[in-house]
């Protein structure tokens, strides 16, 4: 079975790569997507991302990078994408989540796994390491190691 994780990644924590590694255990393909809004405002570029997200997943053989500046149904449809794959931290990521999930199975059909963070995760946040990126304080608990070396060397 193939699934999607849609998300901004901006940038990519150690949340979001917990939610990836369980997902590529679980099933054959993961579809990790940056999903672009025109609307939104980003820390980092879309290639920044990409590759933040390249770095982070590169010993995952069943993890396939990508983008897309349409919605998540559309671009599961013509990559024949099975289910969504979504991680939360507390009860309002739950909420928003599930009212995501059900506009998602209303209007595409399909199915969200909502997965939980791990014990002590929960402060993990990609607001948060930017928060810490602009006070110039120390993010190498909440990214992964690659990804930290990243921005470092680019910011």
């Amino acid at each position: 079975m193939s699934v999607i994780l849609p998300g901004s990644y901006d940038p990519v924590t150690v949340g979001h790569l917990d939610v990836i590694r369980r997902a590529a255990e679980k099933y054959d393909e993961v579809y990790v997507v940056i999903f672009v809004n025109p609307e939104k405002t980003y820390t980092f570029s879309l290639d920044d991302r990409m590759r933040m997200l390249m770095l982070a997943t590169d010993d995952l053989d069943n993890v396939l990078v990508s983008y897309s500046n349409g919605m998540v149904v559309d671009y599961m449809r013509e990559h024949d994408i099975e289910r969504i794959v979504k991680g939360y931290r507390d009860d309002t990521d739950l909420e928003y989540e599930r009212k995501q999930a059900d506009f998602n199975l209303a209007y595409g059909g399909y199915e969200t796994e909502l997965v939980k963070c791990r014990d002590g995760m929960e402060s993990v946040s990609s607001t948060e390491v930017r928060r810490r990126i602009l006070a110039r304080e120390d993010i190498s608990a909440l990214v992964p190691e690659a990804v930290a070396d990243y921005i470092k060397s680019h910011t």
